[in-house]
C-alpha cells in the first residue's frame, strides 16, 4: 500500500502540472483567436468590399434591350442606400482576352452583411436580376476587400 501511495503521489503531481499546462495552451490559443479575428475586423473597417459583375449578352439581344439594362443597373445606387459607390465601363480591351463579356460593373459595399442581407435579397436588384434572363448568356462575379496600400 505504501509502494502504491508513494507512485500515486508523483503520478497525480504530474497529471495536475499537464492538465494546468494544457488548460493555459487552450486559453493561450483561444486568446490569439480572438487577437486574430479582432485584428481582421479592424482590417475590414478600413477596407471596402468590392462587387464586380461582367456580363456576356446573347447573340440576339438588341442593342435597346441592353442600354435599358445597364440603365436598370446603374438606378440600383439611388434605390439602395448600403451601396457606397458604383461605376461601370464596356470592354476596351486589345488583349482579346474578354470572352466576349463587355460590360463590367463595380459595386461597393463597406460590409458583407450589406452586400448580402440587404443589396442581393432587395427587391430592386432582384427584379433586376429576373429582367438580365431573356438577354444573358453568361455573368462573372468576383468580390474582393480592397487591400490598400
Amino acid at each position: 500500500m505504501k509502494i502504491i501511495k508513494k507512485t500515486l503521489i508523483p503520478v497525480v503531481l504530474i497529471c495536475s502540472i499537464v492538465g494546468a499546462a494544457c488548460k493555459q495552451e487552450v486559453k493561450e490559443e483561444e486568446n490569439n483567436k480572438k487577437e486574430v479575428t479582432m485584428k481582421q475586423d479592424m482590417e475590414k473597417q478600413n477596407k471596402l468590399l468590392r462587387h464586380v459583375v461582367l456580363f456576356k449578352f446573347k447573340d440576339d439581344a438588341l442593342a435597346e434591350e441592353v442600354e435599358k439594362l445597364n440603365q436598370s443597373f446603374n438606378a440600383l445606387p439611388k434605390a439602395i442606400p448600403e451601396i457606397q459607390d458604383f461605376e461601370w465601363g464596356i470592354n476596351d480591351s486589345p488583349e482579346n482576352f474578354h470572352q466576349d463579356f463587355t460590360h463590367c460593373y463595380m459595386v461597393t459595399f463597406k460590409s458583407e452583411s450589406d452586400r448580402d442581407s440587404i443589396y442581393t435579397p432587395h427587391p430592386s436588384h432582384q427584379a433586376f436580376v429576373a429582367s438580365l434572363q431573356p438577354y444573358l448568356e453568361k455573368v462573372f462575379v468576383v468580390d474582393y476587400w480592397t487591400n490598400p496600400k
